[in-house]
């Protein structure tokens, strides 16, 4: 089923902020409290198929150390891909980096290895407009101005309608959400978010990740999974069976990892944070994306591999196995958004890094991306 594009405006997702923020989880407490309920809570009408819409990347510009953002507020960066985001049942992409107006930058910037990301908070409604319900947090740079701007992130996201989870206070005096749940047509979908680093929620913390989809696949019809890990860089296209390592971080053995979000119960697992694309792998009847890489990354990250920007969109069924879906093919343009790349290379590039990487491969990807399970 498609949604209704007029469903999708700024005014109807503020007017859906409170709905969606009482179902937004913080902490055990919160999730004891409504576990007694969940088998009744669980909506009994679900459609046989539903599309769930994933990108990677999304940094629409930036107020540090220069402003640097596109025209107009950034009203067109999302036009070409709108129509396929905002054509699933549910769209969801990664927020790499905070939105705030000033703060103080947590790294030392005179590091030719740091890199801090400051989107304006009224640049927030071009995700509603673009189509987004749920973005993740859990990333290396959503703590790029401290705690202060985390917040400010999440009260942007809270004033648009946007769902959102992932972001973590290491030192455990402030709260944020590990989880979050939206009814979308009548379904519920449960959206969490993990990554390495200890401002987030980390992808190594098994307990927790267990914890987390346990309690979602308790409450919802469908759990979507989605993760920030690997090693970055044209160099990272390739998919390693092992820990990744970057500048002496471990950024998680992500195949494990995204097996295991699988076996607790997730419906669909993927990843960015490469910056670059990834195989795609069909594991026990479910799609795993191990790098959606750059999406609307205006000017950082646009040359090359790491422009490519695709929509990845799967078809689900009420169990929620993988039916088939489609790579749509973008191209990052700097300071103007994904552009309609007609060579579908994403797709090309994502078909061989997936038969290269995974073993055995049991996914078609046709020329224009069309992806349908392979019948061995």
């Amino acid at each position: 089923m498609s949604r209704n594009n007029n469903m999708r405006t700024f005014v109807s997702h503020t007017i859906a902020a409170a709905v969606i923020l009482t179902a937004c989880h913080h902490s055990p407490a919160t999730i004891a409290g409504s576990e007694a309920s969940a088998a009744d809570t669980l909506a009994t009408d679900t459609p046989r198929v539903v599309t769930v819409a994933m990108t990677g990347d999304i940094m629409m510009g930036t107020l540090f150390p220069r402003e640097r953002l596109p025209i107009d507020s950034g009203r067109h960066i999302f036009d070409d891909p709108a129509p396929v985001l905002r054509g699933a049942d549910v769209t969801c992409g990664n927020l790499e980096g905070t939105m705030a107006y000033s703060g103080r930058p947590r790294k030392n910037m005179a590091s030719p290895l740091a890199f801090a990301f400051m989107m304006p908070p009224h640049f927030a409604p071009r995700l509603v407009e673009a189509g987004y319900d749920f973005v993740g947090l859990a990333n290396n740079h959503i703590c790029d101005f401290w705690q202060e701007c985390m917040t400010s992130t999440e009260r942007a996201l809270d004033a648009v309608g946007i769902g959102y989870a992932g972001a973590n206070d290491p030192a455990g005096k402030l709260t944020y959400r590990e989880s979050c749940v939206s009814e979308i047509g009548g379904i519920k979908y449960g959206f969490c978010a993990f990554s390495h680093e200890d401002y987030t929620v980390r992808l190594q913390d098994t307990a927790r990740v267990r914890r987390i989809i346990t309690d979602l696949r308790q409450r919802c019809d469908y759990v979507i999974v989605c993760f920030h890990g690997g090693c970055e860089g044209t160099v990272a296209r390739h998919l390693p069976d092992g820990v990744e390592w970057f500048h002496g971080d471990n950024r998680g053995h992500l195949r494990q990892f995204a097996h295991f979000c699988v076996d607790l119960g997730a419906d669909i697992v993927y990843g960015h944070g490469p910056h670059v694309c990834r195989a795609i792998e069909l594991y026990n009847g479910h799609l795993i994306a191990y790098s959606l890489g750059n999406f609307c990354t205006t000017g950082m990250g646009v040359a090359g591999a790491t422009g490519y920007a695709p929509v990845l969109t799967a078809r689900l069924d009420r169990q929620g196995r993988f039916i088939d879906g489609k790579i749509h093919s973008f191209l990052q343009q700097p300071m103007q958004g994904p552009k309609t790349d007609p060579r579908n290379l994403a797709a090309h590039d994502i078909a061989t890094l997936t038969d290269d990487d995974i073993r055995p491969n049991l996914l078609n990807i046709a020329p224009d991306g069309t992806i349908t399970p392979r019948n061995n």
